[in-house]
């Protein structure tokens, strides 16, 4: 097998209790790399995207990049995939940490799981020897706990993937949580509840085999000074994290406001920025495994103002902060930080929970909730009591949290009487703290997305702001406001943030590194291929159209790439108004032409085989 992969794939199937190591044929790193491209060409092959996402036979797969555990900075990254229970399409979550570096150090490439076991389970993974192991005692454990008993139970330095009581309760907005109070969050999309179904409770994983690189010495050389100019080239972020953006993002008009219904939060956003947290709750920096940007910040232990104190663990971020903050227009910092705990163990992806608690508190506003449902509590703006009883409800799926367990789409379809005006979300998957009527670019990367509404499909909002992707041309600011370039200007960066999962690496180092060339340079280096940047956006543009096909034979059509009615027709403020039907219609079919898809969205089978994707292609060796 060649450098920077082994070609070996844990397969375990938790009906017949079989654990299997399959091999997988080289071409098919070189057309899908790892992270969730070798995900979607594992997952395209092997399910059916017709099924119930919580049927047993929905695979669950866990692909850390293919540069992921390597000496490359920023390639620390594991892509989680799956059908997705929220949307009902292509599902994907992706977390940092160590856990995907550890697993490949057990000598694996990635982990597929089917089947769902009739009792609560967890897998003990040490290099080549799988154990299924029980986890009745741990079932009904919150996700610190669980991390807790692992380590106990395995090996004091395993690293542990669980699932808290939401991924339980089969919550559609589950995450699968990661190395316990660090808490690192494949959040996105609700595969902790896909985990749920099949009675997994955690994955703890221990490898001692080291990766084989194709030119050891030259990426070592290389990436001694890099280690030292990325950390400067962040500036403030490696300080603050993405939590410094929170007053920048406000300022802009993107930061998502009162269920994205308001466009002021100018005197409050200082009050839970990224520095009040440093100034109240900062203990150390801490950063993913081999990252020289120390960009989050690890919670003192019971350091809090207020009587009722915050505990510790991982500080929240710029979307919890805005989702817990200025989505509920709550300035209460210490309200935030406890719900950002209090998530995190009951393992709940905090953008989605955010805007399903915006939609409740909106909804009972105007009567379509009322006090019989909440269980006698007032739903209000600003109020922590409505955050975190909230928080605690939707995670145990108790009380009013059975009807907000599963995301607002589905809330809404519940309650009916017009509650779907009130949502925010693009194919069930709620809009992240980045709103699209500050940058366009944003509203036709969440309609045709991958999985619904993600900023992170793209980042394009980034180089409309000013980033810059010199290979691609853009060296200066664009105007947020204009359809001119923007459907180009997302098909590549989707194209491109499909080989930042695929190789593993944080998109946070798009600000540093940019675009495709420095990838190929890195890529080569680990693993001998020669691939030009050409070549490897090819890659990236195969692995986005096989996730759209994907959803096509899922049902995507045309009408599913659509913006939410709220975006579509309400205007934030003066400055930053509704984007015009007929502006995101224009950009939506330029978009269309340039990938090669039909006037319904659809891939033509001329793009189908230019991409080598109409051919019959064996996975596995032998």
């Amino acid at each position: 097998m060649g450098c920077g992969y082994s070609g070996k794939v844990l397969f375990v199937d938790l009906s017949t209790k079989a654990i299997d190591i399959h091999r997988i044929r080289e071409d098919v790193y070189r057309h899908y790399l790892g992270g969730s491209g070798l995900g979607v060409k594992l997952l395209t092959e092997l399910g059916d995207p017709t099924i119930h996402p919580l049927d047993q036979r929905n695979f669950l797969i866990f692909a850390p990049g293919l540069l992921t555990g390597t000496l490359v900075p920023g390639a620390t990254r594991t892509s989680v995939v799956a059908k997705s229970p929220l949307t009902m399409i292509f599902g994907e979550a992706s977390v940092g940490g160590t856990w995907g570096a550890e697993y490949r150090f057990t000598g694996l490439d990635a982990l597929v799981v089917t089947g769902a076991s009739k009792e609560p389970i967890y897998l003990w993974i040490r290099d080549d020897a799988v154990e299924i192991r029980p986890a009745g005692h741990l079932w009904g454990k919150d996700t610190f706990e669980t991390n807790a008993a692992l380590l106990a139970e395995t090996d004091p330095e395993a690293k542990v993937a669980c699932i808290g009581p939401a991924g339980e309760a089969l919550s559609c907005i589950a995450a699968i949580m990661f190395e316990g109070e660090l808490a690192r969050a494949a959040g996105r999309t609700g595969l902790g509840a896909v985990m749920g179904s099949k009675r997994l409770k955690a994955i703890a994983v221990k490898g001692s085999q080291g990766l084989r690189i194709a030119e050891p010495k030259q990426l070592l050389d290389w990436g001694a000074p890099v280690h030292k100019e990325l950390a400067t080239n962040f500036g403030i972020f490696a300080t603050y994290g993405t939590s410094a953006s929170l007053e920048v993002h406000e300022e802009r008009g993107a930061l998502g406001i009162k269920n994205f219904s308001s466009g002021d939060f100018k005197a409050q956003a200082p009050r839970i920025s990224g520095k009040a947290i440093h100034q109240h709750y900062a203990h150390k920096q801490s950063s993913c495994s081999g990252c020289p940007v120390h960009c989050w910040v690890v919670l003192a232990p019971r350091i809090s103002r207020s009587p009722a104190p915050a505990t510790f663990g991982r500080g929240p971020e710029y979307e919890t902060l805005g989702s817990f903050g200025a989505m509920l227009l709550n300035d209460d910092l210490d309200s935030v930080v406890r719900a950002n705990e209090l998530a995190n163990r009951l393992g709940l992806d905090t953008i989605s929970l955010g805007n399903t608690i915006a939609f409740a508190i909106e909804a009972f506003e105007r009567g379509l909730i009322d006090r019989a449902q909440t269980g006698g509590l007032a739903l209000r703006w600003g109020d922590p009591k409505t955050l975190l009883t909230l928080v605690e409800k939707i995670g145990r799926r108790e009380g009013i949290g059975g009807l907000l367990a599963d995301g607002s789409r589905a809330a809404a379809k519940k309650l009916g009487k017009g509650a779907k005006a009130l949502t925010v979300e693009v194919k069930g998957l709620e809009l992240p703290m980045h709103d699209p009527r500050a940058f366009w670019s944003s509203a036709l990367n969440y309609a045709c997305g991958s999985r619904g509404a993600c900023h992170l499909d793209a980042i394009a909002f980034a180089v409309e702001s000013g980033v810059p992707i010199p290979e691609f041309g853009y060296n200066s600011k664009l105007s947020p406001y204009s359809t001119e370039g923007k459907a180009t200007l997302v098909k590549r960066m989707h194209d491109l943030m499909a080989l930042y999962n695929a190789t593993g690496m944080c998109k946070f180092y798009l600000r540093a590194v940019g675009g495709p060339v420095w990838l190929a340079q890195v890529m080569n280096m680990a693993t001998g291929w020669g691939l030009s940047q050409e070549e490897l956006m090819t890659i990236g543009d195969r692995i986005f159209t096989l996730k759209r096909l994907f959803n096509v034979k899922a049902g995507v059509t045309k009408a599913d790439d659509t913006l939410p009615e709220r975006i579509a027709t309400v205007d934030r403020n003066e400055r930053h108004r509704a984007v015009p039907r007929e502006a995101f219609e224009q950009m939506r079919d330029e978009y269309y032409g340039l990938r090669g898809w039909d006037p319904q969205g659809r891939p033509t089978a001329e793009k189908l085989k230019s991409l080598r994707l109409m051919e019959e292609e064996a996975i596995f060796v032998g």
